[in-house]
């Protein structure tokens, strides 16, 4: 599954379900993170595991509430 965010005429950003180390005693589920390439080439993956996935959902709103409040 694939989730893609895009801005019009602008950056982009795909968040795919994939496993890390498939195949051994190790396998680990996680969300994959990529954005558009930037000026520099092509940006690092972050591969976040599923049970931080809310911290860094959480830590998005409160990023989007102080912009928020200091826009006003």
């Amino acid at each position: 599954m694939t989730f893609r965010f895009t801005i019009p005429d602008g950056p982009s950003l795909t968040a795919q379900a994939v496993t890390l180390r498939p195949d051994t005693d190790r396998a680990q589920p996680v969300v994959a993170i990529h954005t558009s390439p930037g000026r520099k080439g092509p940006s690092p993956t972050l591969y976040v595991t599923l049970d931080r996935i809310d911290e860094l959902l959480d830590g998005i709103r409160d990023i989007a509430r102080q912009a928020a409040e200091s826009a006003n």
